[in-house]
């Protein structure tokens, strides 16, 4: 503990080793803003809506509802850290081709979820999969379609095949 009730926990984000302070409980995602990571959104504060997704140790999770201390030890990716050298992943600029967005402010979430999925799975994705990988996601704007899209396309690039519609 240090003074007035805040902790230091050391953890990994985005590839760097980082110490971060903060209150014990409160959520991740108010310490993750405070660092400058603005692709932390927070909307529902409950957990359900997956703006403030993020990658704890691979997995996705909700940064309003995670305790800023479940950080310690771990390795935490943000939207920020999906690009490499200040190029975008293939994934990003997947999803600017299929223009799997309008008002953008879930994208973060998506991006996160669907590195994650791809990171999991070999070969192409059926649209079952790419749904079960985003569940818990919510756009006000509909563009889960373009969203999948986008994902099956990367994940039928990444080894060879021709995404198309297919893959379903």
């Amino acid at each position: 503990m240090t003074e007035g009730g805040k902790i230091t926990v050391s953890c990994v984000l985005n590839g760097a080793k980082t110490d971060l302070c903060g209150e014990a409980a409160q959520p991740a995602s108010e310490a993750l803003r405070r660092e400058g990571l603005f692709g932390v959104r927070e909307t529902c504060s409950l957990g359900v809506c997956g703006t403030c997704t993020v990658l704890l140790d691979g997995e996705p999770v909700s940064a309003c509802i995670l305790p800023f201390y479940a950080l310690e030890g771990s390795e935490v990716r943000t939207v920020e850290g999906l690009e490499s050298g200040g190029r975008l992943s293939a994934l990003q600029q997947q999803f600017i081709e299929s223009q799997a967005f309008q008002c953008s402010f879930c994208t973060p979430g998506f991006l996160l979820s669907a590195a994650a999925l791809l990171d999991s799975t070999e070969g192409a994705l059926t649209d079952e999969q790419v749904e079960e990988g985003l569940q818990g996601h919510l756009c006000r704007c509909g563009c889960y379609e373009t969203v999948k899209e986008a994902v099956r396309a990367v994940a039928a690039r990444r080894h060879g095949q021709d995404a198309g519609r297919g893959a379903r």
